[in-house]
């Protein structure tokens, strides 16, 4: 049985992928005058917020010239218009698996810059018993993963990963991690080919599936 659920932000928790792409695009054209388009911005995802503008502008990530406060005023500015909740049923169903005793995390491929607001947003404060953020280097949800299990003193068959990208899925697997592939957002379509190819051990198309889904898998 499963004693923790960890779920990603982006796409699984909220529609927040569109958000995160204009936010990129608005910024980059500022500094620029140039408007990238979404394959140009989304090839670098995976990577954090100062990862992906890094990599758009051509400036290391951990410069003082990389314009990330501006990048993170965008978001902020951007967030009530383009991704003003989270998906319907999300926050009471973490309150619900807490109640189930279940441990919560967080792992998400954002760093603490878009992740603090979009939790504040969200309402999921004080929600997450531990929280795991990304690096500008690479995407590292599998040695996150592999922190939490440490921390927890937890095994990977305890821990049951909630996410949408077909990245989570060869992270979780590389770390014995089973998955809940998340297709209800909006830009799932684009990569069901790709995440069906990687076998997740599961799949929904509903968030409104999930609790049931869990709740069987706890059991």
């Amino acid at each position: 049985m499963y004693k923790a659920i960890v779920f990603d932000m982006d796409g699984t928790l909220g529609d927040t992928l569109p958000l995160c792409v204009e936010a990129f695009r608005r910024c980059v054209a500022e500094q620029t005058g140039i408007a990238p388009g979404d394959e140009e911005i989304l090839q670098y995802f995976g990577k954090s917020d100062r990862g992906v503008l890094g990599a758009l502008l051509g400036i290391h990530p951990d410069s003082p010239d990389l314009p990330i406060k501006r990048f993170v005023e965008i978001y902020e500015e951007l967030h009530p218009i383009w991704a003003p909740t989270p998906f319907p049923g999300a926050v009471e169903l973490l309150h619900h698996l807490r109640a189930c005793g279940l441990r919560l995390a967080l792992i998400t491929g954002k760093e603490a810059y878009t992740g603090e607001p979009t939790i504040r947003r969200f309402g999921m404060e004080g929600i997450f018993e531990w929280i795991g953020y990304g690096t500008p280097t690479h995407n590292c949800k599998d040695e996150r993963l592999l922190e939490l299990m440490q921390t927890w003193n937890m095994s990977a068959k305890d821990i049951l990963y909630v996410g949408d990208a077909p990245s989570d899925i060869e992270l979780c697997h590389k770390v014995g991690v089973s998955i809940i592939n998340a297709a209800w957002a909006a830009t799932a379509d684009t990569e069901t080919t790709q995440c069906l190819s990687l076998k997740p051990e599961y799949r929904l198309s509903h968030f409104s599936e999930l609790e049931s889904l869990i709740n069987k898998l706890i059991k």
